[in-house]
């Protein structure tokens, strides 16, 4: 279900209220597992104790056990411009229809803090889902780098 205006407003002011510039969590993309559930789940981490997450959610939540997303250092955004890109997509994806195959945590996480959005876990359906072979989401680059070209083209590469 789409969030409202008020409700973006409401995830932007929660991000600006828990993030810590000086967790080592702070703007990189982290993913973990809640077992017995086999998927990896991404998020944006905020502080030491919270993360955004770019599921079903699209707001702040606690968690502790996380893992950084290595290999990726080179294509990354700073952790600011990060937490930025962040507030810019809800705005972009709040009305996204998410689904485990064609737009998930995964693609949506590595778009903000990459550039690329990707998903490495449903990539094998590539061709039922409107994706790229590599897993790509073709149309969510090009629609958040619209969006970012009109209202802050300083976060876009």
């Amino acid at each position: 279900m789409p969030l409202s205006l008020n409700e973006i407003e409401k995830a932007i002011e929660s991000v600006e209220r828990l993030v810590d510039p000086l967790s080592e969590r702070y703007g990189r993309l982290l993913n973990g597992q809640n077992l017995p559930d086999p998927f990896w789940h991404y998020g944006i981490g905020l502080s030491d104790t919270h993360i955004f997450d770019t599921g079903q959610g699209l707001c702040p939540f606690e968690r502790n056990e996380v893992k950084f997303v290595f290999s990726i250092d080179d294509i990354a955004f700073k952790p600011e411009q990060t937490i930025k890109r962040i507030k810019q997509a809800l705005y972009v994806f709040s009305d996204w229809q998410y689904t485990f195959t064609g737009w998930n945590c995964e693609h949506l996480g590595r778009l903000i803090a990459t550039d690329q959005a990707r998903c490495y876990q449903s990539s094998f359906l590539w061709w039922i889902c409107n994706m790229s072979p590599e897993g790509d989401r073709k149309t969510a680059h090009q629609i958040f780098r619209d969006y970012l070209m009109r209202v802050d083209p300083k976060l876009i590469r």
